[in-house]
């Protein structure tokens, strides 16, 4: 968009106030709200914000051990209006909203943003004629607000009763995101009571991130306002299904899907695709830092689960990290179901195409494909955040990709969040060994 466009845009709506939003390392939204006179004298020039936001773990703590607070004095980056994304804030009247982008003082993006990560990744795989081409599908429990009771009872996975149960907050979340210009593909009823899917529909990897964002917090905000409370996290209840954030990635070249193959068997797939997923394969445990970003999430990834626990592949199998759906021609794509709802999207999806494109760089031939049960092999996948943020530690392929600078902030970040939770004294610890030690 234009400013021109922006300009009208504006007066076409009537927008008084807008807001400036960007996903921090945990993609919570941070931003502030502004009059509109103050927006478009501004949006050229830029916001000022504090760089301790990229320090900030998923309470809002500021951690020092990334390097961004005492050691500079916090200053200011300066947050430039990405005009392609102003939108409507359509559950709250004369509102708009853009996502803006972090520049440091000396006017280059800002290493620790999220978003930036995502555009360096898919400007070095432009630099090779690539364009990669993504779609999210995103679980997340709908519960009632004042209970948090689910909205929905039993095992009832594509119940059209679940969808017709809870039409007003659904239906807000469809024409909210139409509204906002979110193509959706699908909405679905899932295994779990007050478990639903949102399908949003393949488009550039950027554009994708975007609106995976977007939509998350439009769903909480919607929720919100109509008496409801929405969840990305992991696996908010033991005993029931965890949410899911598939990601459908394919690679374009000259207008070509070089992903494309005329049947899904191992022998008739381009070699592209094969060394994308001997990338994934080999990289995949360093990548789960971003695919699975807090302590909770690794309490999903559980055999038997239709969550992954290795690094298996195959032709449209729901028990592999690495599924090939039934497809033909543009619509051949590499499903990754590793990452959880609680992932930041720019950095799953850079985590995604970076290790992916490494085993094309690499001619990493990929294992063997799954037939059958997958949760049958080793579990492989870390088995917690340390583990992970370890591995991600000891992979200098993986952090070339995403920044070194970057990663030890990252790391830094969910360091201290693991920190925080190992020297927690939990209720169940104390049930066990109070009275009887």
């Amino acid at each position: 968009m234009t400013e021109t466009a922006a300009h009208e845009f504006i007066r076409t709506h009537d927008i008084k106030n807008v807001r400036l939003v960007f996903a921090d390392q945990n993609a919570i939204t941070r931003g502030k709200i502004v009059p509109v006179e103050m927006f478009l004298k501004s949006f050229s020039s830029g916001f000022g914000f504090a760089t301790s936001i990229f320090a900030m773990n998923i309470e809002g703590e500021t951690i020092s051990e990334t390097g961004l607070l005492w050691e500079k004095g916090d200053p200011d980056f300066t947050a430039v209006p990405d005009l392609t994304t102003l939108t409507l804030v359509p559950w709250k009247a004369n509102t708009a909203q853009v996502i803006v982008d972090a520049m440091s003082a000396d006017d280059k993006p800002f290493f620790a943003a999220p978003r930036h990560v995502l555009k360096n990744v898919l400007a070095r795989l432009a630099a090779e004629g690539y364009e990669a081409k993504v779609a999210s599908e995103l679980e997340f429990y709908l519960l009632h607000g004042n209970t948090l009771a689910p909205t929905t009872e039993g095992l009832q996975a594509y119940s059209i009763a679940n969808l017709v149960e809870t039409e007003k907050p659904i239906e807000a979340f469809e024409r909210n995101a139409q509204a906002m210009g979110i193509p959706l593909e699908a909405t679905l009823s899932e295994y779990a009571p007050g478990q639903f899917e949102i399908n949003l529909r393949y488009e550039a990897a950027l554009a994708m991130a975007d609106h995976t964002f977007l939509f998350r917090n439009m769903v909480k905000e919607t929720a919100r306002k109509l008496g409801y409370h929405v969840t990305f996290m992991a696996k908010p209840f033991a005993n029931i299904a965890g949410s899911s954030f598939h990601l459908h990635v394919s690679l374009w070249k000259d207008g070509k899907n070089v992903f494309a193959f005329s049947e899904p068997h191992p022998a008739a797939l381009p070699k592209e695709l094969l060394h994308f997923i001997g990338g994934c394969q080999k990289y995949l445990n360093p990548a789960a830092a971003f695919f699975a970003p807090s302590i909770n999430a690794y309490k999903r990834l559980r055999p038997g689960s239709y969550a992954p626990v290795n690094d298996s592949w195959g032709v449209d199998n729901r028990t592999v990290s690495l599924r090939l759906p039934p497809a033909h021609g543009n619509a051949c794509r590499l499903e990754i179901r590793t990452p959880g709802a609680d992932a930041n999207p720019y950095l799953v999806i850079a985590a995604a195409l970076a290790i992916g494109y490494l085993g094309m760089q690499e001619k990493i031939e990929p294992k063997a494909p799954v037939e059958g049960n997958a949760y049958a092999l080793p579990s492989t996948l870390p088995r917690d955040l340390h583990a992970a943020l370890d591995a991600l530690a000891n992979c200098p392929e993986l952090m070339n990709w995403l920044g070194a600078d970057f990663v030890h902030v990252y790391s830094a970040v969910k360091r201290a969040e693991w920190k925080k939770y190992i020297s927690t004294i939990t209720e169940w610890e104390r049930e066990k060994y109070f009275k009887l030690l």
